[in-house]
C-alpha cells in the first residue's frame, strides 16, 4: 500500500509544480512629471468644554463622579498667584475673588501650564478663563482641584 501511495505522489508532484508558476515582474519604472497633490487632513472637530464656575467644581466630591466633572472644562476667575517652576511649568492660582490671599480650597483652583502646551503668564488680579483637563490633586498638603494641563487661556 505504501508503495502505491509513494508512486502516486511522485506521479502527481510534477503536475503540482507546473500549476504554481510565477509571473515575472515588470522592470519598467513609472515616472510622473506632474506633482502629486498633498493629501488634505479632515478638520478635527472643535473640542467642547463644560462651562463651570469655581464654586461648582470645588463643591464636587472627587470620589463620586457626576456630569459636572467633565474631563474638559472652561473655568473663569481671578489670578491671585503665578509661579514659574524650574521644570518649565507655570502654576496659576485662580480664585473667585481677586482679594483672596493664599490657597483657599473652597474658593480657588490651580491651573498648570506645561512646556508642551506653553502659555503666557497672566497678570495677578486680572480676570481669566482657562480651558483644559480637570483633575483632583490628592497629594499630602494639596487636596484641591486643578486644570492640568491648561490647553487655552482667554485673558
Amino acid at each position: 500500500m505504501r508503495k502505491y501511495t509513494a508512486m502516486l505522489f511522485l506521479l502527481t508532484f510534477p503536475a503540482l509544480c507546473v500549476a504554481q508558476t510565477t509571473k515575472p515582474k515588470s522592470s519598467t519604472k513609472k515616472t510622473s512629471t506632474t506633482a502629486s497633490p498633498t493629501p488634505v487632513k479632515p478638520a478635527e472637530p472643535k473640542r467642547t468644554y463644560a462651562d463651570l464656575s469655581i464654586g461648582e467644581l470645588v463643591a464636587e466630591d472627587p470620589n463620586r463622579w457626576t456630569e459636572k466633572m467633565s474631563s474638559h472644562a472652561a473655568l473663569s476667575g481671578f489670578v491671585t498667584d503665578v509661579t514659574k517652576r524650574d521644570d518649565g511649568d507655570v502654576t496659576i492660582r485662580i480664585c473667585e475673588n481677586p482679594r483672596i490671599d493664599g490657597m483657599d480650597r473652597a474658593r480657588c483652583v490651580i491651573a498648570q501650564c506645561i512646556p508642551k502646551i506653553p502659555c503666557d503668564a497672566p497678570k495677578i488680579g486680572k480676570p481669566i478663563t482657562v480651558d483644559g483637563i480637570t483633575r483632583y490633586d490628592a497629594k499630602v498638603g494639596s487636596h484641591w482641584w486643578e486644570i492640568n494641563p491648561v490647553e487655552q487661556i482667554e485673558k
